[in-house]
């Protein structure tokens, strides 16, 4: 993890994939709180920051939906 044992990280293919590995890892925790911080620009999977933050909103939305 990050910061030694005290963030723990994991790499995800997309963000699709993230998402639900934060929801899964969150939910395992009893709960909790999952942050979108792109370390990075994500231009090959996204045309600008806001359709990857619009497809992180629609990811959250379809879990909390308990579609996945």
């Amino acid at each position: 993890g990050l910061l030694g044992s005290n963030v723990p990280a994991s790499q995800c293919g997309d963000l699709e994939a993230a998402v639900k590995a934060a929801h899964q890892a969150a939910q395992s925790e009893g709960g909790g709180t999952v942050l979108l911080s792109p370390a990075c620009a994500s231009f090959d999977q996204f045309s600008d920051f806001e359709q990857r933050g619009e497809t992180f909103r629609d990811l959250v939305n379809y879990l909390e939906a308990g579609t996945a």
